[in-house]
């Protein structure tokens, strides 16, 4: 009887498909082959598959001219098109009991950018109540009575990481794949990709507190992890006319608005650029950095966290890596891909532009699992 052992990897960017196709011997994975395509037009906008026939042509003719792609693929979800959330509110309780809440929970007290969501959670824990002990009956004031009679009535909460998407997003990149002869196997989050390759390839790191910094032309995912358990995800939009081009200049900032992420133009100029101006995109892209830095130390209650390191991948590493290196206090690394890769595979050059779709091979035989949403 045949078995497949051969898994793809598709990540899809506004205007770019990146490919991956890996082999698992004995469950060890060995990279076949990565691949890079550049689309004549825009194919994300709007929260949607704007031109699906154009991907759908695009994801064929890369299925003719490379033999090695498995049509059986594990498919990337664009991170500013998901949530991720870290919840506690909900009693201690088994999964199937928190996929019911969370059905009552959304669009009342959990409130989602997207029209109609895809939504799934793992539990990663369970808060213990604590009862508020004072040293005296002096010390114990009427606040902390309150309080630590709302927490023994609330007892034990769950805490779980709570992912969504839309809906729109998801059903329009996997009917493109279904048309073009993939067949998919499931979806999942850009961050979750790299987290797979990450812990493979570099299993003593993302035990602490660590930024993945993906940058492509387009844009920059920043993700934070923090004991191997994803907290934070944005994306910046990249207007590279900003950057070169004859073009007037304009300042873009994110707005971190509770889970809402959007860009705000704030300011503009009249000065010209003739050329990529490499020292304001690095500085730009460092103030969004500490943005992100900052909204997780104080928004995410996390004042006391320190950044172990900042793994820097995507297709523009080689111009932000040194950069990096020269600006930032962070120890600044790149992922070694040698424990995937053997002494014929030829492709390194691409190897940092398609890391999600390699995490996302790495997925191998998994399927969508039947969780109820």
């Amino acid at each position: 009887m045949f078995f497949n052992h051969n898994y793809s990897g598709i990540d899809f960017r506004e205007r770019k498909v990146t490919v991956a196709t890996i082999k698992l011997d004995n469950e060890v994975p060995i990279l076949q082959e990565i691949y890079e395509t550049t689309l004549a037009d825009t194919v994300i906008a709007g929260g949607r598959v704007h031109k699906p026939d154009l991907l759908v042509t695009s994801l064929r003719t890369i299925l003719q001219q490379h033999k090695n792609i498995s049509k059986h693929a594990h498919l990337a979800i664009p991170t500013q098109h998901s949530l991720i959330r870290k919840i506690s509110s909900l009693p201690d309780v088994g999964e199937p009991e928190l996929a019911k809440l969370l059905q009552f929970q959304i669009g009342e007290t959990i409130h989602l950018p997207f029209e109609d969501p895809i939504y799934d959670f793992v539990k990663i824990g369970s808060i213990q109540t604590v009862k508020k002990v004072a040293a005296s009956e002096d010390d114990f004031s009427l606040e902390d009575l309150t309080e630590s009679v709302e927490i023994e009535l609330q007892g034990p909460r769950s805490e779980l990481l709570f992912f969504a998407t839309s809906r729109h997003i998801s059903e329009g990149l996997l009917e493109s794949c279904v048309e073009a002869g993939l067949k998919p196997l499931t979806a999942e989050l850009r961050a979750i990709a790299l987290q797979r390759l990450l812990l493979y390839t570099h299993p003593n790191w993302l035990k602490g507190t660590e930024m993945i910094v993906d940058v492509s032309k387009e844009s920059v995912d920043i993700h934070i992890f923090k004991n191997e358990l994803i907290v934070f995800s944005r994306t910046m939009e990249i207007n590279r006319h900003e950057y070169d081009g004859n073009l007037n200049t304009a300042e873009d900032v994110l707005n971190f608005d509770n889970d809402n992420f959007t860009i705000q133009e704030v300011a503009a100029t009249n000065e010209v650029t003739s050329r990529f101006n490499e020292a304001t995109y690095l500085d730009d892209l460092l103030n969004e950095i500490q943005k992100a830095q900052n909204f997780y130390r104080y928004s995410l209650g996390e004042r006391d966290s320190e950044f172990d390191r900042i793994i820097v991948t995507g297709e523009s590493t080689s111009l932000i890596f040194p950069m990096f290196v020269e600006r930032l206090p962070n120890e600044i690394v790149q992922i070694d891909y040698s424990s995937i890769i053997d002494g014929g595979f030829m492709q390194h050059h691409l190897l940092n532009s398609c890391s999600v779709a390699i995490g996302l091979a790495m997925r191998g035989k998994e399927k969508k699992k039947k969780k109820k949403k």
